[in-house]
């Protein structure tokens, strides 16, 4: 199976330096508010976050109403235009408490609503080699069950 990147949505400047280190020749968006997925080349897999900050304990807890978090709706509505077969969603495992469980609540029903089947776990870096306790939750979409 052949792995190819073809674009990627990151509104930093200096992490969209970065990614051009390590992937030169894909194709980068900005703003995710910006972009339509009738721009995007279609793809089997779409993965990626969005901003933590108003669902971490360590934020305002603001939820996904919040300005940051908040781009998640963002993120739906691209799923929506491109209706990639898989995603694969990644944020701090304050999501699962946000909102008193809420704002996963509404993740996870929105991908539902577009037809997603899906699971998630929260997962520790450290349990893959790395030398830090970094947990994520993980949420993974199928279209179908």
């Amino acid at each position: 199976m052949s792995t190819e990147v073809l674009w990627q949505v990151e509104n930093d400047r200096a992490c969209q330096r970065i990614l051009g280190r390590h992937w030169p020749n894909v194709r980068r968006y900005g703003d995710a508010r910006d972009i339509r997925g009738a721009d995007l080349a279609s793809v089997d897999l779409i993965c990626g976050g969005f901003p933590c900050q108003d669902i971490s304990l360590a934020g305002n807890r603001a939820g996904l109403a919040g300005e940051r978090s908040g781009l998640w709706w963002e993120f739906h509505r691209i799923l929506a235009e491109r209706r990639p077969p898989w995603v694969c969603i990644e944020n701090v495992p304050g999501l699962l408490s946000s909102g008193g469980g809420r704002d996963m609540g509404a993740i996870l029903g929105a991908l539902g609503d577009l037809g997603y089947g899906w699971a998630y776990r929260c997962l520790d870096a450290q349990w893959f080699g790395l030398a830090q306790r970094r947990e994520r939750v993980f949420i993974v979409g199928c279209l179908g069950d």
